[in-house]
């Protein structure tokens, strides 16, 4: 764990921890009680539960999937994810969780998107509530050109 005191003062203080974990896809140690929400993303998500996934989103949540507008509330956000995402998997890298003012909580996560054909890097930043909710998640993909060009729909 490493604790970050140099942030800026709306940072009350971060933590960061990396564990590969490829028997257990959607776990990283040292996401905390604030983060949970953030574990429970990724295993309904890796079990294709989408309206799982999309329940764990405020009324007004957003999710910002790669080169595409936002998709916003819980009824859209499933319905995006039943027809984008059905068959992918999740792998985990690290996350980092700051705690922010006022009870919020930025959680950033790294890992690995797997489908029938591709697999790709991926960044994920969750913003949640004081009640830890989701108000949004940005998914943005952490490849080369050429690795883009590979997974492009025909």
């Amino acid at each position: 764990m490493i604790w970050d005191t140099t942030r800026s003062p709306k940072v009350l203080f971060a933590m960061t921890t990396t564990q590969f974990v490829p028997q257990q896809p959607a776990t990283v140690g040292g996401l905390g009680v604030e983060s949970d929400v953030v574990l429970r993303y990724f295993q309904s998500f890796n079990t294709g539960k989408y309206s799982q996934v999309a329940s764990l989103f405020t009324e007004q949540g957003m999710l910002y999937p790669p080169f595409e507008p936002p998709v916003v509330g819980p009824e859209k956000i499933a319905d995006y994810l039943n027809k984008e995402a059905d068959g992918m998997q999740v792998s985990l890298l690290s996350a980092k969780v700051e705690l922010l003012e006022h009870g919020r909580v930025q959680v950033d996560v790294t890992g690995k998107v797997t489908a029938l054909v591709f697999k790709v890097n991926v960044a994920w930043r969750f913003e949640l509530t004081s009640q830890h909710q989701i108000e949004s998640v940005k998914v943005d993909l952490v490849a080369t050109l050429e690795e883009l060009l590979k997974i492009r729909p025909s």
